[in-house]
């Protein structure tokens, strides 16, 4: 696989809606050999607009990501993303997520009130008006909702512990029980509160990882490292290579190409 024929970008969104989503991102890859990659879980959910023959194909909404996935792409696919956190549930949105773990509802750009002309007429300025354009929408419906701020603590509190917080202190430190807190997350995205955590210390080690593969990183002993990597990617952290292997998209470094 030529790798030239694969472009992956993505574009911060504006910093007010930093709580709510990660990044904007575009793929396209130019064969008609079909070609595997895998997602890895990232504690993050997609609206997925792909486009095929200028025209829009599919629009998905993808739920959060418990394991490792493998999709195929061909016949000149371009893919634009929106990677949302989980507080863009009730801070942009009414619904939740948790009916599609590991799956994804097809929907249209009209339902959220999104154009899919401007898709269209902009991806060749996804630095720019397209970019402009989601932020405005995304902070019009930021005023428009609101932010349960115990969630915001929660999530924070395992982000800043890099998964490793305990429930029982997440909880008495936004004031709610345990059983309490443990409902509403899985309400909310449909996996549980430790599997969320699970995910994001996951997240971080292979960040990590990529520069320093001897230390098992935010995990207390070796064995757990290497058995939970092994687990999401099918690799012990020596063999894996994901700035050298283009089956990574979220990791690979097409900086290189």
């Amino acid at each position: 696989m030529n790798v030239n024929s694969i472009v992956y970008r993505e574009f911060e969104p504006d910093l007010r809606l930093k709580d709510y989503i990660k990044s904007y991102w575009y793929f396209s890859i130019q064969t008609s050999t079909p070609k595997a990659f895998d997602i890895l879980p990232d504690g993050y959910f997609d609206l997925l607009v792909v486009i095929k023959d200028n025209r829009v194909v599919d629009t998905l909404l993808t739920g959060i990501w418990s394991k490792s996935i493998s999709i195929n792409y061909s016949e000149n696919t371009e893919v634009f993303g929106i990677r949302f956190k989980p507080l863009s549930i009730g801070g942009l949105f009414k619904f939740n997520v948790s009916d599609f773990v590991d799956g994804h509802q097809c929907l249209a750009l009209d339902d959220l009130n999104m154009s899919e002309q401007v898709f269209m007429d902009n991806l060749n300025g996804l630095s720019g008006f397209l970019v402009n354009y989601l932020n405005k929408h995304f902070l019009r419906l930021a005023l428009q909702n609101s932010t349960d701020q115990r969630l915001k603590k929660c999530f924070d509190l395992i982000d800043n512990s890099v998964g490793n917080a305990k429930v029982d202190d997440i909880s008495k430190a936004i004031g709610i029980s345990s059983r309490q807190l443990r409902r509403m997350v899985c309400k909310m995205i449909g996996i549980g509160i430790k599997d969320y955590s699970k995910i994001i210390r996951f997240k971080k080690s292979l960040r990590d990882l990529q520069n320093n593969k001897s230390d098992y990183f935010h995990y207390y002993d070796q064995s757990h490292y290497i058995r939970e990597i092994k687990q999401f990617t099918g690799e012990t952290p020596e063999r894996l290579d994901l700035k050298n292997n283009d089956r990574f998209i979220q990791y690979y470094n097409f900086k290189l190409v």
